[in-house]
C-alpha cells in the first residue's frame, strides 16, 4: 500500500482488497474495468486482418509488434493487454455494490446492469470512423443523462499527458464526473486504476481517493505520474 496525501493506492487484486471494507464505506465508485471485448482482435496495422484468439497473450503481443508505421507505435502495441482477458465477474459486482453507495461504470453497456436513466456519454470527437466515436458509462443515479465532449485523439487532444495505459482516459473527464456527482467530503474508489487519471482529478479537487491496480507495471507508472503531479501542485501553491 502507498499513501500519497489523500490518495491510497493498492497494488493487488481488487476482489481481495474490497473484502476489507465495510458495507457502503465509499460514497462513489468510478471504475473503468476491462470489457472483455478483446482489444487484440483489432488488426492494428498487422496487415493480416483480425488476430486469432486461440494463442497465448505473448503470441498476440508479438503479432501486434509486427505492425508498421504509426499503428506499430500505438500504446496498445507496446504494453501488456492481459487486463482485457479478465472482465469483472458477478462476484466482483456484488462486492462493488456492497462497499459503495453509488457507482459510475465505464463500459456499463457490456455488463448485465439494471436499467438507468442517467448514462454518461463521452463524445471523443474522433475523426476516424474505424475507432469508437463515443464511450458510455452506466450510473446508479436518477438524473438526466450527461454528455461530455473532449478529444482524446493523440494529434488533437488537449490532455498532453504521456499515455501509459491503452485505455487511458483524460483527467478532464474525471473532473467532469467529480464536479457533477461528488464533493471533497466524499470517499471515492477506483478498482481498476490503470493510468491513475482519476487520482490526478481527485488531487486537484481535494477528494479522498482509493485506487487499486493488480498489474505492477501499470501500478508503478500510475504512482510515478501521481507523485509528479503532486510535486507540480506544490510548486504552483
Amino acid at each position: 500500500m502507498d499513501q500519497l496525501g489523500k490518495i491510497t493506492l493498492y497494488n493487488a487484486d481488487c476482489q481481495e482488497i474490497m473484502k476489507i471494507f465495510p458495507d457502503k464505506y465509499f460514497d462513489l465508485a468510478i471504475i473503468d474495468p476491462p470489457y472483455g471485448i478483446n482489444v487484440t482482435k483489432m488488426s492494428l496495422g498487422c496487415g493480416g486482418g483480425l488476430l486469432k484468439q486461440d494463442g497465448t497473450v505473448k503470441k498476440l503481443r508479438d503479432s501486434r509488434l509486427k505492425g508498421s508505421g504509426k499503428l506499430k507505435n500505438r500504446i496498445i502495441n507496446q504494453m501488456s493487454c492481459d487486463w482485457d482477458f479478465n472482465p469483472p465477474t458477478e462476484e466482483y459486482f456484488f462486492e462493488l455494490f456492497r462497499i459503495s453507495k453509488n457507482q459510475i461504470i465505464w463500459g456499463g453497456n457490456y455488463f448485465n446492469l439494471p436499467p438507468t436513466r442517467c448514462v454518461v456519454c463521452w463524445d471523443k470527437e474522433q475523426v476516424f470512423e474505424n475507432f469508437s466515436q463515443i464511450e458510455l458509462a452506466w450510473t446508479s443515479y436518477d438524473k438526466p443523462a450527461k454528455l461530455f465532449r473532449y478529444s482524446n485523439a493523440g494529434f488533437r487532444s488537449k490532455d498532453k499527458s504521456h499515455k501509459i495505459h491503452p485505455t487511458q482516459k483524460p483527467v478532464e473527464l474525471y473532473k467532469y464526473l467529480l464536479k457533477r456527482f461528488a464533493n471533497p467530503e466524499m470517499k471515492i474508489i477506483d478498482t481498476h486504476l490503470g493510468s491513475g487519471s482519476i487520482c490526478l482529478a481527485c488531487d486537484d479537487l481535494g477528494c479522498e481517493m482509493t485506487g487499486i491496480e493488480i498489474d505492477t507495471e501499470y501500478y508503478e507508472a500510475a504512482k510515478k505520474r501521481i507523485i509528479n503531479h503532486q510535486k507540480q501542485l506544490k510548486i504552483f501553491v
